[in-house]
């Protein structure tokens, strides 16, 4: 009587292992410009502009839309961990996605509620 065995073994020497949809997250597929409007509780909404540059340089701009005309900024160096984005000098982290970045907030948690879908900043293509 002869057995047979079968298996199966997995040669694809592309399968992610991070579980991110859209591959591991590296510093070169984050450098850009993002934008969104972010809520204020006291003006129309917070226009705000980040430049993720090469050399791990960042620029952030605030715009207080419907109070002050004046751009507010930061500079300084810019990280990644994990899939979290840390800037220099500032208090929050953004969870890197897919084209966009989302605010966390100062405990390192996913801001919830109504206005979740605002605190995030689209890539501009």
């Amino acid at each position: 009587m002869l057995g047979i065995v079968l298996g199966c073994v997995n040669t694809r020497q592309n399968a992610s292992t991070d579980g991110s949809k859209f591959g591991k997250i590296t510093e070169n597929k984050l450098l850009g410009v993002y934008k969104g409007d972010l809520p204020c509780a006291d003006c129309e909404a917070i226009a705000t502009v980040l430049i993720l540059e090469p050399d791990n340089q960042y620029k952030l701009e605030y715009v207080y839309v419907g109070k002050d005309i004046d751009a507010f900024s930061k500079q300084g160096k810019w990280s990644l961990e994990e899939d979290e984005l840390g800037l220099e000098g500032i208090d929050y982290r953004y969870k890197v996605e897919q084209g966009q970045l989302r605010q966390l907030d100062l405990s390192g948690s996913e801001i919830k509620g109504n206005l979740a879908e605002r605190y995030v900043l689209k890539l501009l293509q």
